[in-house]
């Protein structure tokens, strides 16, 4: 039941941490003048969403303290 849960809270956090990826690309900086990848893009565009979803799976795994 802990797995399924996990897994379910983390399908749910994918679209927040998505745009909470967005909100930071656009402060870092945005769409640059350059049309080409920064090696600085990766933490806002893939780090973010998966430390969101991650945190969400770890949350759906704790056990209920009663």
């Amino acid at each position: 039941m802990r797995l399924m849960r996990a897994t379910i809270f983390a399908a749910v956090a994918v679209i927040p941490s998505i745009l909470i990826a967005l909100a930071a690309y656009l402060l870092l900086g945005g769409p640059s003048q350059s049309s080409e990848w920064e090696t600085w893009m990766y933490g806002p565009c893939y780090g973010i969403p998966g430390l969101c979803i991650a945190a969400a799976f770890t949350l759906g795994l704790r056990e209920d303290q009663e």
